[in-house]
């Protein structure tokens, strides 16, 4: 019960100590979130995506009927996953960059850029995956500019289904949304940062002013003294000379105000005699 107690006056002292430092907290805070709006507005490029849809059906699918059995559909939920990784292989990412090769330097094709582009990092900028578990997928890209995202996602679409029927060699992919050219970036989020970069600053604050009060151990005031001891009686208190001398200025100061001079020596100057006096007295 004790140690309870102790617990709970220790975390109740804490709380004392950051609400007199709320000021610090807030003024941190502020300073991260002037940062992070700065570094995130100014320093990190926006980046766009382009996403299209897609919908797995098997040759049975189209039939005279038209009808489509719970077999079908489950068998098309399996082949999105084998779609995916035909998606991301070599032999279609290697047709899209030769694409991309081909239409770079043209007129009206600038934002393809004239670096030559790699399967490798064409890959680390699409992404793909089911919709909602469902037969659909869609396939995702990222980059920097918004017609260039539109460009990479369209010439996928046009490479994918012809490979997907060679490799898989069953079923196919029907075109559900081709994507359009985003008009604002996807990332990154200027309020998110800002608000992320003072939550920061606030929290590594706090815990800076909480180690620093857990490993004070000095007594600051007679409030502390009697917190720590509760039960001793504090008979007198020791004054601050330091904060007098502040108050009441320094130390020559003092003694020209309140303290009488030293008299100067009695010499035949200082008591108003001359020398025809002592003549006269002869």
């Amino acid at each position: 019960m004790e140690r309870k107690q102790e617990d709970t006056i220790d975390l109740l002292k804490l709380c004392k100590v950051l609400l007199n430092k709320a000021w610090l907290l807030i003024i941190v805070a502020l300073l991260f979130a002037i940062v992070s709006f700065v570094v995130t507005k100014n320093m990190i490029k926006p980046e766009y995506q382009a996403t299209s849809k897609l919908y797995v059906f098997n040759k049975s699918d189209v039939g005279t009927s038209g009808a489509v059995s719970s077999s079908d559909i489950s068998t098309s939920k399996i082949l999105v996953n084998t779609y995916i990784v035909v998606l991301q292989s070599d032999s279609v990412l290697g047709q899209v960059v030769d694409t991309i090769s081909e239409y770079q330097g043209k007129e009206g094709f600038e934002y393809l850029g004239t670096e030559p582009y790699t399967t490798g990092q064409l890959r680390q900028m699409i992404s793909a995956g089911s919709i909602n578990s469902t037969e659909s997928f869609s396939v995702t890209v990222t980059a920097h500019d918004p017609y260039q995202a539109k460009f990479i996602n369209d010439a996928i679409l046009y490479f994918l289904p012809d490979e997907i029927i060679r490799v898989v060699k069953a079923g196919a992919v029907e075109i559900i949304d081709k994507a359009s050219i985003p008009t604002k970036p996807s990332s990154p989020s200027i309020m998110k940062n800002t608000v992320l970069g003072g939550f920061v600053g606030g929290v590594l604050t706090a815990a800076i002013i909480v180690v620093m009060s857990l490993f004070d151990n000095l007594v600051h005031t007679e409030e502390d003294l009697q917190s720590e001891f509760p039960d001793i009686n504090v008979i007198g208190i020791i004054p601050d000379y330091k904060s007098d001398t502040r108050k009441y200025g320094t130390n020559k100061s003092f003694a020209n105000k309140d303290v009488p001079s030293k008299p100067k020596k009695n010499t035949k100057n200082s008591i108003g005699l001359d020398d025809d006096d002592f003549e006269n007295e002869e």
